[in-house]
């Protein structure tokens, strides 16, 4: 269930951003199709990092709720402005935003399994740096407002980049999924993410060397 709730929530988001997406990446084959789901989730975290940093709002399921919205409404002047054009779109090109899909799905699933394989965070050889990465996020996740408390010094601030776990905190948060299951689902969908970041560079290469 958390795998698909995790998945779920990744579609929403990258199917509520693509409107921006499409606009933003036009020029593009494939319109930023698979960039949408990347930034789908970048923007909901850093609306609440900016809120939590400065004090506005503090780092809640509410104020990621807030800021989801406020991205469906931009999303939403974007579609009424090229909504016609996104679904000729998807018409002509479903092909590709299938392809892309499928091809999604297919990293997740690879590194996916890599994680079952040897899902333990705590391990003192396996390990590597995934005990101080789960310190800091649960830091992150815990926190109020930002910068999050130090994990490893009571009193103290973390001094230290941390806004990618930021981006894992909002998810987890929002999905309401255990913080050392979510870490293993961050990791295939960062993976995924990349791959398909890579295969939409080189599409819109050779697509437009054909002069398609």
């Amino acid at each position: 269930v958390p795998v698909l709730v995790w998945l779920a929530l990744i579609q929403a988001l990258g199917w509520l951003v693509f409107p921006i997406a499409f606009v933003v990446f036009r020029a593009l084959v494939d319109r930023g199709y698979i960039f949408a789901k990347a930034i789908g989730v970048l923007l909901p975290a850093w609306g609440v990092w900016t809120l939590a940093s400065y004090h506005i709002m503090p780092f809640t399921r509410a104020s990621i709720g807030l800021v989801i919205l406020l991205i469906a409404l931009s999303s939403a002047l974007a579609l009424w402005w090229r909504g016609r054009a996104l679904l000729a779109f998807l018409r002509a090109r479903w092909q590709i935003v299938l392809s892309e899909e499928l091809a999604f799905l297919m990293f997740f699933g690879a590194f996916l399994l890599i994680r079952y394989g040897n899902p333990d965070l705590w391990h003192q050889w396996y390990g590597g740096e995934k005990p101080m990465d789960f310190a800091h996020l649960n830091a992150v996740i815990k926190s109020t407002w930002f910068p999050p408390y130090d994990p490893w010094f009571a009193g103290g601030y973390l001094n230290y980049y941390y806004f990618g776990q930021v981006i894992n905190a909002t998810l987890i948060k929002f999905s309401g999924i255990l913080p050392e299951v979510a870490y293993n689902l961050a990791l295939p969908m960062y993976f995924a993410l990349t791959a398909l970041g890579a295969f939409s560079v080189v599409l819109n290469l050779v697509i437009s060397d054909w002069g398609l």
